[in-house]
């Protein structure tokens, strides 16, 4: 049934799209909260549910209010409503990709694990205890917040004169940051599953120690997203799976502009706008802007993708810089802002026409499937399942587009928590209970 909705919400949205893009737009918003309804069983995919909650709140709502109200961001002006049924039809392709990866498979209920069932017993080898390597951690990647201050609780990181901005933040600002985070996520699913005053006065002086590394200076949204998000999914992904998707949209269309201001305006003087008219909501947009404004350009055939996926490196190593859409004549005059965020469907529409947004939503929830089997609430805790924790956090971020340092946050994501993992397991082995024994010994 849920299928059947999917494909028909897609048709229905993409023949609203040629009178007029706003009620194209409108349909996708209500096709997303009838998905988002149908999910909301147990058992069913977590990805589904994050994919669904990132298209209400990026591209559906805000894109339909700012087309009607003839919005202009960075200076474009007016963009026609071709350009705009266009960008949609893109979107509605990676949808469509994402949903047929999904064919012939049955959304089971994930087995049901219990404490000491399901899962082997474990105890700790050794002197060191998990929590205390989690706490020391924390503490040290907090300290190294303050070998460059001025990344972290100063300015938005004002470079000095010859300095390697984009391996600084990595070192000294992102890569920190985000250990302490996944630290205090490891520690309250420790808390969680213990529930003993020491678990958790442990998880709480880790909140403490986040908090104040995620000041919001410093791009603070990724750091939470990439940061935070791993505990929603792991707390509500299963059983209340309304709340996260609500609590996900709120957080970014409310929280979002609120961060901007203190992080932006403070220092620069920018005002406060809300959602959907703030500048955080104009990836579709852009990608209107850029099919109406730029000529239409060859097919990379991979290279716009991975062009676009290698600015986690610094710009001298970036690969294929010539297949950078945002780095067209037309595109630097026509936007004021040359630091644009644009969807990975559109860069793959680039590389592959028609086809692209389709094969690029294929493979996405291709891997997205493996995933959601490891995200289950009483799996073992490990870097392997903290880090498909990041990955479906990392999705948001992702589907907005590559802005400023996602890569840089993925990567570094995916380090803390192979890291808060390895800490929290380190020296588990199972317990040879009596049957075991008894068979070793036959």
């Amino acid at each position: 049934m849920r299928t059947l909705c999917f494909w028909f919400g897609v048709a229905a949205a993409f023949a609203c799209a040629q009178v007029d893009p706003v009620w194209g737009y409108a349909a996708v918003c209500v096709l997303s909260l009838v998905q988002l309804a149908m999910l909301g069983a147990p058992g069913k995919s977590t990805f589904l549910l994050i994919h669904y909650t990132a298209i209400l709140t990026y591209f559906s709502v805000a894109p339909a209010m700012q087309i009607a109200a003839d919005v202009s961001f960075w200076d474009t002006g007016v963009i026609g409503a071709g350009a705009h049924t266009q960008a949609i039809t893109l979107l509605l392709l990676y949808m469509a990709g994402v949903e047929a990866a999904r064919f012939g498979m049955h959304e089971a209920a994930p087995p049901a694990f219990t404490r000491g069932i399901g899962v082997p017993e474990t105890q700790i080898a050794g002197v060191a205890h998990p929590v205390l390597l989690l706490l020391s951690g924390t503490v040290a990647a907090f300290a190294s917040l303050f070998i460059r201050p001025e990344l972290n609780f100063i300015a938005r990181g004002l470079p000095d004169e010859g300095s390697n901005l984009p391996v600084d933040f990595i070192i000294y600002s992102t890569l920190p940051k985000l250990i302490v985070l996944m630290c205090f996520v490891a520690l309250a699913i420790h808390a969680y599953r213990r529930r003993t005053i020491w678990s958790w006065c442990a998880a709480g002086f880790a909140l403490v120690l986040a908090g104040i590394a995620a000041y919001p200076v410093n791009t603070p949204r990724q750091i939470l997203l990439i940061g935070l998000l791993p505990l929603l999914i792991y707390g509500l992904g299963v059983k209340r799976r309304w709340l996260m998707a609500m609590l996900i949209f709120g957080a970014i269309a409310g929280l979002g502009p609120v961060l901007n201001l203190v992080s932006r305006g403070s220092f620069w003087g920018e005002s406060l706008t809300t959602f959907p008219y703030s500048q955080d909501f104009d990836a579709m947009f852009i990608v209107a802007g850029l099919l109406e404004r730029a000529p239409e350009p060859e097919l990379g055939l991979g290279r716009y993708l991975l062009s676009a996926f290698s600015f986690v490196l610094p710009r001298s190593l970036k690969m294929f810089p010539e297949f950078d859409p945002l780095g067209w004549p037309a595109v630097l005059g026509n936007f004021s802002q040359s630091n644009l965020s644009l969807p990975p469907f559109t860069t793959a529409y680039f590389d592959f026409g028609l086809v692209g947004p389709v094969m690029l939503g294929v493979a996405i929830s291709a891997l997205f499937r493996m995933l959601d089997k490891v995200v289950q609430p009483h799996a073992a805790l490990s870097g392997s399942y903290l880090s498909a924790l990041v990955l479906m956090a990392a999705y948001v971020p992702f589907m907005r587009g590559p802005i400023l340092g996602w890569g840089p946050f993925a990567a570094s994501g995916l380090i803390a928590a192979v890291f808060a993992g390895l800490l929290s397991s380190r020296f588990r082995q199972p317990r040879r209970g009596p049957a075991m024994y008894a068979q070793g010994t036959t």
